[in-house]
Order: structure tokens, then sequence, then C-alpha cells
């Protein structure tokens, strides 16, 4: 039977006894079906020595923890590691250094984009790794010891792939590889404003200034609703229903009604402030309301400008050996765009600035983006 570490001292000790450890594997389950954020059901430990499952359920004081994940001298190995990220939040963990994700590092290898923990541990050590409890509920207690061993397995498979991959990467790539656990940590902390998010919809670009200042409030509401009731945001309303919400503007709850595939329970929970959302933006002036571009002067067409972007990054990816995947991301792409053409002067200067211009991407691309005229970089 696999012990797991139920209260504050436990956890205590187990910190002090891998406090002077160079390597940690580390990996969580939890559950994330209907919740805005992950909860944490279990972490686990591992530093070739010493395991530990610890049950998040119980422990109240996580210092000791968050001292050992921002211990630079001690490397912390995850394998694809957003979710855990998001879920190591929600207990006050928001510093994980130094970051070594497995996934990135198969990826700067060239071995994939996004290379499965299973698929890599059989590459490297010719394993075959038990996904039988995938779809266990780790917030149930008590645990099975088939859960507890299955949940360890993945740490302790984990943590013989650094050696190797260490020994592939060169080291342009290990300091990378780093750089970008930086990254990673840092852009939970730059969070996109709430009266913003409507930039972060597909295709919102296409509405004119008054659809968008009605999917600016739908997307405000729905994302302040659902972080107050910890609500993933497809259970509110799906982007695609706000956009269409934006484009048709009803202004009954009979006319709202008969929007096609519009989730008729959510409607009838939240039609009349829909509406009344609706309304408040049909009533601002147009200077109140978004516009589409900024600097229209020097503005090629949204199409150009990313077909511009998109050249610039191949090209850097290209000449520095480095994968374009790894380099950009289509949200990395649309966040610069937006951040250029999408908001005005002032807007700017209160938003997170983009990744393409921040840490090693900035000494990357640099050299490459088409930077617009109005903007100092």
């Amino acid at each position: 039977m696999i012990p797991l570490i139920f209260d504050n001292a436990a956890l205590a000790n187990y910190c002090q006894r891998i406090a002077a450890s160079t390597l940690l594997a580390v990996d969580t389950e939890f559950i994330r079906q209907s919740t805005l954020l992950p909860k944490l059901g279990l972490i686990q430990l591992f530093d070739g020595e010493h395991l530990a499952l610890v049950d998040p359920l119980t422990i109240t004081d996580w210092q000791p923890l968050i001292d050992v994940f921002a211990n630079e001298n001690m490397v912390k190995m995850l394998h694809s590691c957003h979710e855990d990220i998001e879920a190591f939040a929600t207990i006050g963990i928001t510093d994980i250094t130094p970051l070594f994700d497995s996934q990135l590092a198969a990826h700067l290898l060239g071995w994939g984009s996004s290379v499965g923990f299973a698929s890599l541990v059989e590459r490297i050590t010719n394993k075959v790794v038990d996904k039988s409890e995938t779809r266990t509920d780790w917030l149930a207690r008590p645990l099975a010891d088939k859960q507890l061993t299955y949940a360890a397995n993945d740490v302790l498979f984990l943590y013989p792939l650094y050696q190797t991959l260490k020994q592939e990467l060169n080291s342009e790539q290990s300091a990378l590889l780093l750089q970008e656990g930086q990254q990673l940590m840092q852009r939970k902390h730059q969070k996109l404003p709430f009266e913003f998010k409507y930039l972060e919809i597909k295709n919102s670009w296409l509405l004119t200034s008054r659809e968008l200042a009605v999917l600016r409030e739908l997307v405000r509401w729905r994302a302040e609703y659902a972080q107050q009731k910890d609500l993933a945001l497809g259970l509110v309303f799906k982007d695609a229903q706000l956009f269409e919400l934006a484009k048709r503007r009803p202004s009954t709850l009979e006319s709202l009604m008969n929007i096609p595939d519009m989730p008729h329970r959510e409607l009838r929970r939240h039609g009349k402030m829909v509406i009344e959302l609706i309304e408040r933006a049909k009533a601002l002036p147009a200077d109140a309301c978004p516009q589409r571009f900024h600097h229209q002067e020097h503005f090629i067409g949204y199409k150009q400008e990313v077909a511009a972007v998109s050249a610039a990054v191949k090209k850097a990816a290209t000449e520095q050996g480095i994968s374009a995947e790894f380099l950009s991301v289509k949200r990395q792409l649309n966040e610069y765009i937006n951040w250029c053409w999408r908001v005005s002067d002032q807007q700017r200067s209160t938003l997170p600035v983009p990744e393409y211009l921040k840490g090693w991407r900035r000494q990357v691309l640099l050299p490459y983006l088409p930077v617009p005229e109005h903007i100092a970089v």
C-alpha cells in the first residue's frame, strides 16, 4: 500500500528530506469537467529516492512545498505542464523554477509537437505506462491501492527520462527549454482584463464596431459570472453563441429563444440579463464602442497582417534553428495582432505585453517581426 501525506507536519518533513535534491519529478491528478479552475485531487513527487503522494484535500499549510518549488537549485520536471501550473495556482503555488517540461523537450528534439507521456516513456525506456485509471474521480475518498499505484507510476516513470533528454538536448536547447519554463509561469500571472476578453473570440475582427460593443459586454459578463460561480466558460455560453448574439442583437426574450443552437436552459436562466447587456451596448455612443482596428492609415488588412507576421515567424524559426511550432502558436500570433491593431494606444499601455515581445522570443523574433510605426518596442 502506498501511503498518502495527509497532514501539514508530514508534508513539511518530506520537503525537508528532499531539500538537497537536484531533481524532482512532479505530477498532479485533478478534475476539471465543469469548473473554471481545476480541482486538485492528488500531487505526486519523486526525487529519485523519496516518493510522496500528497492529499490536497487535507493539507492547509503549503509553504514547505512552495519553498521547494521556488528552490532554484532543484529542477522540477513535469510533462505537458500547462494545466498542472493552473492546478498548483489554486493552492498558492505560483513559482515553479527551474521548470523542465519533458513534452517541450521532446518537441525541441524534433520528436513531435505534442508527444504524450506514455509514448515518451516507451520511446526512451521501452516500458508501457498503464493508463487504465485515466477516468478516476480523484476527489473521491478513499483512493484504492491501484489508483495510488497508477498515480505514483507517473513520477516514477517520469524521473528517469531526465538524463536521456538532457543528453539529447544541446546547450542552446537546454537553455531555451528552461527559459520557456519561466515564460509558462509568467503567462499565468498576466491575464487579459475582462473588458478585453472579447478580443480572444474567434473571428471577432469581422464584427462591426457596434457588434463588438455587444460582444464585449457579453464576454465580460460571462467571465465575471464564471469566475463567481467557478463554472467552465462553455457551460455558461460558448464562444460561438456569444458571437451569434453579437451579430443578431435580439431585443426580446422571444427573439432570443428563436436563435438556433442556443442553450434553452441557459437562456431561461440568463435570458433577461443577456437582453439587458445587449440593450446597454446598443445605447452606447459610437465613440464608446470598440473600433475594429486602429491606425488604419497604416493597416494593410487583417489577413494580410496575419500573413506577414506568420512569414516573419517562419523565417526567424528557419534562420535560428528553432521549430516554428515551438516558437509560436496561433494564440500568441493573435495576441500580437490584437495588441498592435485592435486596441487604442491608451488601451495598449494597460494590457500585458505580447509574448512575442518578452523573454527569449523577443530576442529571436524582434529582428524579423513587422512592428507598426505607432508602437515603440
